[in-house]
């Protein structure tokens, strides 16, 4: 009767397990494992700490009919001890292996995620994980003490799933010259993806930044607030904390919200972190990298709102675009420049040769191209999982870069118009195909994404959304720090075609010790000053330095020391030597 009895519940609960039906997102690690419970706890790797499955285990689990399974491998290792072997891990169900990585745990860093699909498994199946550390041979043996293998928050998602919560999707490429994509006329075959991106969407014709280098700008995208107001105006100091920041809103209103970034400026050093649930940080990482990254991210979030930010760093000098693109834009150079700022910055660029100079450029134009390639993919991906129906994409950039045109080269130094012009470009449901010809500024760029998601926070954004036609004639602003003279230089431009004013100003006074007067209807180049007359110059005058006075008033940022290997990457990069860049 007993034996009866026993049966009776071992077959029911057989059965209920076997009806029970799929609701996404599964995670894993917050249901019963078959046989005994599995070893889990919180694992720190890379800056960032999540759940984890600390040994093989076996789940019986309901899925859905198009099912995708997601994790991450990790290898905690706080001593920091030479770690032998490969993490092997295996995921299978039944006689089906669902996923296999075998990764050198020397060179993982932090999370290393996989997406893996779950097809014709049936509605109801097994999963069982086998984790474990061998020789190359594939010979198991012991971590050393203190080194955990870990497998983080395996998830089942529903891919009918993706695409029921809105997603947004911010993209910056650093150094991006607004002249040099395709979209904006250029003759060159620099964009493609992005061209088919705007052609669909809104494309901002007159856009500018806030500053002619990385940090400064990038905190103005993301929070709209001037260079002086958010703090971060030099490489010494960092975001003041003062602004609410749109990674904050996003977060605040339940979104999933990550970051993957490729320079120091735009990292948790400089506090633009702010908000991120987790920005991904590494300088030596280039296109393809950032977006295997982003598809990391929307397979992991892609079932929920979720707000991803993607920087890339490819058009930043050095120069040395993947062989792919170059051949884009150049077959053959007998000259021996390189793409290495150290070399060609030490150059008068007016002594530069036609040949050198449209190699420079050709460089340059294989970054960029290459990261419209890897964008490219990113939209694929997208369009596969069906994101693209909900999710918007803005691509901006934080800066362009000087050729000569103003007799320097590269960025920060200066606020002419191939350094501050940027593309601008949003696409997305809601978006309706248009060009914008009046001037924005990256201070449009939150307040627009929070406007499409239909947010409501409060907060006092210096920029507007452009949802709707921008204001005409509403002067842009911005400024450097850092410059070859020692001034603090900024610029007040109602628009492409009208007068835009530059000033140098003395930082301990805050007196101007020069005046550049441009005509950009007549002189887009800025090649010859033309002051106004003395009511109007005065006016204006008033209106840009008491700008600048008034941001400066705010709480300056937090100071920021280099670490010995920040500052070794700094120089490596030409950032410190050449200027403080």
């Amino acid at each position: 009767m007993r034996l009866s009895r026993f049966l009776l519940v071992a077959v029911f609960a057989l059965v209920s397990s076997a009806c029970e039906r799929f609701h996404g997102p599964l995670h894993l690690l917050q249901r019963p494992a078959s046989g005994s419970a599995p070893a889990t706890g919180s694992i720190s790797t890379g800056g960032e700490t999540r759940p984890a499955l600390l040994a093989s285990a076996r789940y019986d689990v309901p899925l859905p009919s198009r099912g995708l399974l997601t994790f991450g491998m990790g290898v905690q290792n706080p001593a920091g001890v030479e770690v032998p072997g490969w993490y092997r891990l295996t995921v299978t169900s039944g006689t089906t292996v669902v996923a296999q990585r075998q990764i050198n745990p020397r060179e993982l860093h932090g999370w290393r995620d996989v997406s893996a699909p779950l097809t014709a498994l049936g509605r109801h199946a097994p999963l069982s994980f086998d984790l474990q550390l061998t020789e190359k041979d594939g010979t198991p043996i012991a971590p050393p003490a203190g080194v955990t293998l870990a497998i983080s928050d395996p998830v089942i998602h529903d891919l009918a799933d993706y695409g029921r919560h809105k997603g947004v999707v911010l993209v910056s490429i650093d150094t991006l010259r607004r002249d040099h994509v395709s979209a904006y006329g250029y003759p060159k075959p620099t964009t493609p993806r992005l061209d088919a991106l705007a052609a669909s969407g809104l494309l901002c014709e007159d856009a500018v930044s806030t500053s002619s280098w990385t940090l400064p700008a990038h905190l103005s995208m993301l929070t709209s607030a001037d260079p002086g107001v958010h703090g971060g105006t030099n490489r010494d100091v960092g975001f003041n904390g003062k602004v609410k920041t749109l990674a904050s809103i996003f977060q605040e209103a339940g979104y999933a919200t990550q970051a993957v970034t490729s320079h120091l400026y735009v990292s948790q050093v400089y506090g633009v972190h702010t908000g991120f649930d987790h920005l991904e940080f590494n300088q030596k990482v280039r296109a393809n990298n950032i977006v295997d990254r982003g598809i990391d991210l929307v397979d992991r979030f892609g079932d929920r709102p979720f707000f991803v930010f993607l920087h890339f760093y490819d058009p930043h000098w050095h120069y040395d675009p993947h062989d792919s693109t170059k051949r884009y834009f150049e077959t053959s150079y007998t000259g021996t420049l390189s793409g290495n700022l150290k070399e060609f910055t030490e150059l008068d660029p007016a002594k530069v040769s036609p040949q050198d100079m449209a190699h420079l450029l050709a460089l340059y134009d294989g970054e960029i191209r290459y990261t419209d390639d890897e964008l490219g993919r990113f939209f694929d991906h997208l369009k596969a999982r069906g994101l693209d129906k909900s999710s918007l994409i803005f691509v901006t950039s934080d800066h362009g870069e000087e050729f000569g045109e103003h007799g320097s080269w590269e960025h920060q130094k200066t606020l002419y118009e191939e350094l501050i012009r940027i593309p601008m470009i949003v696409n997305g449901p809601g978006i309706t195909a248009r060009r914008e010809p009046a001037p924005v500024s990256l201070l449009d760029v939150a307040p627009t994404l929070v406007a499409w998601a239909r947010l409501s926070p409060k907060w006092e954004p210096q920029g507007v959304s452009l949802l709707s036609p921008a204001p005409e004639h509403r002067p842009a602003y911005g400024e450097t720090d850092h410059t070859a003279d020692g001034t603090r230089k900024l610029f007040l431009r109602p628009g492409a075609g009208e007068t835009k004013v530059i000033f140098s100003i003395k930082p301990e006074d805050e007196t101007p010790t020069r005046e550049e007067w441009y005509e950009l209807g007549i002189d887009p180049g800025e090649s010859r000053s033309h002051p106004p007359r003395d009511e109007v110059a005065l006016a204006v005058r008033k209106q840009a330095i008491g700008r600048w006075v008034s941001g400066r008033s705010a709480t300056p940022g937090p100071k920021v020391t280099l670490t010995p290997e920040q500052r070794e990457q700094f120089i490596a990069q030409g950032y410190i030597g050449l200027g403080g860049r």
